[in-house]
């Protein structure tokens, strides 16, 4: 049991990792003091990070755990899981984007003298964003307590604070002024 209790907590308290490194992303934009810019960013980033490793938590305790036949092969091949293939599925297309999306952020202090490579990362970047929303969905048909109302609160609060965040930063974009003749 305590394995399957380590795999559900890491995957949980990955999705709130992921879910403040994702609301923290949205709003920096629009921080203008640099003091403030540069806290965010750290925690931003340490929110990803530690994301990741109860990322890699979360799959180690699944596979290891006897309970469900989930083998290492899932991450190559999520379809041939016994346990709920789709879910793993997708499962498994959130940790490669979000895999993906941490590594594009790791390059990009190193490659950050390129102009080319800075509008390159702002779109791989979008994987990060992808990745979240699988995980968000890999907990609604994956999880033992998917419908639970300690989980469904957990998630719907992830998804409420994401969308909030994006309207705040959408709410800052500059207004056209539109002629009418």
């Amino acid at each position: 049991m305590t394995i399957w209790y380590l795999a559900r907590a890491a995957g949980v308290v990955t999705m709130i990792m992921f879910t403040l490194s994702a609301v923290l992303g949205i709003v920096m934009p629009r921080v203008r003091s640099a003091g403030w810019r540069f806290w965010l960013q750290y925690v931003h980033r340490s929110a990803a990070v530690t994301g990741l490793v109860l990322l890699a938590t979360h799959v180690v305790a699944v596979i290891a755990d006897s309970y469900v036949s989930i083998s290492l092969s899932v991450l190559v091949w999520p379809f041939g899981s016994s346990y709920r293939p789709f879910a793993m599925a997708v499962g498994a297309l959130a940790l490669y984007s979000l895999v993906l999306a941490s590594l594009v952020g790791a390059a990009r202090g190193r490659l950050a003298v390129s102009e080319k490579f800075t509008k390159v990362w702002r779109k791989l970047h979008i994987a990060a964003s992808v990745g979240w929303l699988l995980s968000i969905g890999h907990a609604l048909l994956a999880g033992t307590d998917r419908s639970t109302p300690w989980m469904l609160g957990i998630t719907l609060g992830c998804l409420v604070a994401v969308a909030t965040a994006g309207a705040y930063r959408l709410n800052a974009l500059p207004t056209r002024a539109w002629r009418t003749q």
